[in-house]
C-alpha cells in the first residue's frame, strides 16, 4: 500500500476526530510545557527546582492515574475517559493566572490526574481507530498532530507572554479548551468495549508484567524518556539564560517540534513499509548521541538548538513506534491496560528526568545530559533483545 492509499484509508476511518482533538489539545497544553520553568524563574522569582517540583507533581500523578484510566477505557469506553482527561487543560491555563504556590500545587495535582486519563484514552482510541495496515503512518500522524499543536502553541504562547503577559496566555487556554470539549462531545464517535462480556476483560496488570516482552517494552519507553524529561525542562531555560529572550526560548520549542513532526511522518511510513526495527533502533541511537552533544555544548545557543532539535525528532520518532509495538504484543482486550502501563513508565521517567535536571543544572549545565545519555545507550540494547524475541515469535516485521 502506497502513502496515498494509506492516507485515504486513515481519512475514511474514525481516525480524523482523534487527530484533530490531539492537535488542538497539543496547542493548548503547549504553554505550560514550554513556559513553566521560565514563568517560575521570571514571574515568581523562584528556583528552577520549583518548576521541576511542579512538573514532577503532575507527571507522577499522570503516570499513576494512567493505570486506572486503562481499566476505564477497556470497561466503560474510551470517549468518556478521554473527555474526563481533557478537563485538565483548564487547570493548565489557570497555572498562569493564579500565582500563589498553594494554588499552583493544587492545579498541578489536577493536571496530573487528568493527564493520566487523556493520554491513555487518546492512544487507546488511536489503536482502535487506525487500520492495522496503516498503523505506522497513523501513529506518526497522531503524534504529528500533537507535535504541530505543541509547536504552534509554544510559538504563540511565547509571543503573547512577551507582549501581554502570562495571564493572557492562561485565559486563552481556558477559552480554547471549552471549545474543544464541545466539539469532541458532538463530533467524536464513541469507541467502547461495553459489548464485551465482563469475564473477558479480566486480564490484570500483573499478568501483563509477567511477560518478558512487556517488561522490555516498558524499559524502552522509560529510558529515553528520562532524557526527554531533562531536555524539555532545561533546554528552553538554558537558551533563555544564554540569550535573555523569551521569544527565542519559545522559538526553540516551535522549531524543534516542527522538525520532529516531519521526522515522525517519515518514521511511520518507513515502519509500515519495512517494519519498525530499523527506524526504532536508528532513532534511539540518535537520542543517545544528542544527549551527549547537548552536554558538551550546554552553553551555546546554536548547539542547544541543533542537538536539542535532533534529540526531539529522534525521541518523538521512538514514541511514534509505541502504539504499533503495543498492538503487536497485546490482545484486543489488553490494549487499554498496556497503554496505561506504558504511560506510567513515561510519567515516572519524565518525573525522574525533570527532578534530576532541575537539581543537577545548579551544579553543572552539561551534567544532567551526560547522565541520561547512559540510559539512552541502554535503550538500544533493550531494543535489540526485544526485536529478536519478536522475530522468533513471528509477531512483528
Amino acid at each position: 500500500m502506497n502513502t496515498r492509499q494509506s492516507l485515504c484509508e486513515l481519512a475514511n476511518s474514525r481516525f480524523l476526530p482523534v487527530w484533530l482533538a490531539t492537535f488542538l489539545l497539543g496547542l493548548l497544553d503547549a504553554p505550560v510545557n514550554a513556559l513553566l520553568p521560565i514563568y517560575v524563574e521570571v514571574e515568581l522569582e523562584a528556583s528552577p527546582l520549583l518548576a521541576a517540583g511542579l512538573r514532577s507533581t503532575f507527571l507522577f500523578l499522570g503516570g499513576c492515574f494512567a493505570v486506572p484510566a486503562g481499566y476505564f477505557c477497556d470497561r466503560i469506553g474510551i470517549k468518556p475517559t478521554y473527555l474526563l482527561g481533557v478537563t485538565g487543560t483548564i487547570a493548565a491555563g489557570a497555572v498562569f493566572i493564579l500565582h500563589q504556590p498553594v494554588w499552583l500545587f493544587a492545579l498541578c495535582l489536577y493536571i496530573g490526574m487528568a493527564a493520566g486519563f487523556s493520554t491513555t484514552a487518546s492512544q487507546a482510541y488511536l489503536i482502535h481507530a487506525a487500520p492495522r495496515t496503516s498503523m505506522g503512518l497513523g501513529s506518526a500522524a497522531f503524534f504529528l498532530g500533537m507535535t504541530l499543536g505543541s509547536a504552534i502553541g509554544s510559538r504563540l504562547a511565547g509571543q503573547i507572554a512577551d507582549v501581554y503577559g502570562f495571564a493572557s496566555v492562561g485565559v486563552g487556554v481556558i477559552i480554547g479548551v471549552f471549545i474543544v470539549i464541545t466539539g469532541m462531545i458532538v463530533f467524536m464517535p464513541d469507541i467502547s468495549n461495553r459489548s464485551i462480556p465482563a469475564e473477558e476483560t479480566k486480564t490484570n496488570h500483573l499478568v501483563l508484567l509477567a511477560r518478558p516482552n512487556v517488561r522490555l517494552l516498558l524499559a524502552i519507553r522509560f529510558l529515553p524518556t528520562c532524557y526527554w524529561g531533562t531536555a524539555t525542562l532545561l533546554i528552553p531555560l538554558l537558551i533563555y539564560r544564554a540569550s535573555h529572550s523569551l521569544t527565542l526560548a519559545a522559538d526553540y520549542s516551535a522549531v524543534s517540534l516542527t522538525i520532529a513532526a516531519v521526522t515522525q511522518l517519515i518514521t511511520g511510513r518507513l515502519a509500515d513499509k519495512f517494519g519498525p526495527r530499523r527506524p526504532t533502533l536508528i532513532a534511539s541511537s540518535c537520542v543517545a548521541v544528542s544527549a551527549i552533544c547537548i552536554g558538551i555544548w550546554s552553553d551555546s545557543v546554536a548547539g542547544l538548538f541543533l542537538f536539542g532539535t535532533t534529540g526531539a525528532a529522534a525521541a518523538w520518532s521512538v514514541s511514534t513506534m509505541m502504539p504499533r509495538l503495543i498492538d503487536a504484543i497485546t490482545g484486543p482486550l489488553e490494549k487499554g491496560r498496556m497503554v496505561g502501563m506504558a504511560h506510567l513508565a513515561w510519567s515516572l521517567a519524565m518525573l525522574g528526568g525533570s527532578l534530576w535536571g532541575g537539581r543537577a543544572v545548579e551544579w553543572d549545565a552539561g551534567l544532567p545530559f551526560f547522565v541520561v545519555a547512559v540510559g539512552c545507550v541502554a535503550t538500544v540494547g533493550c531494543l535489540v533483545i526485544f526485536f529478536r524475541r519478536m522475530e522468533r515469535q513471528q509477531v512483528i516485521g
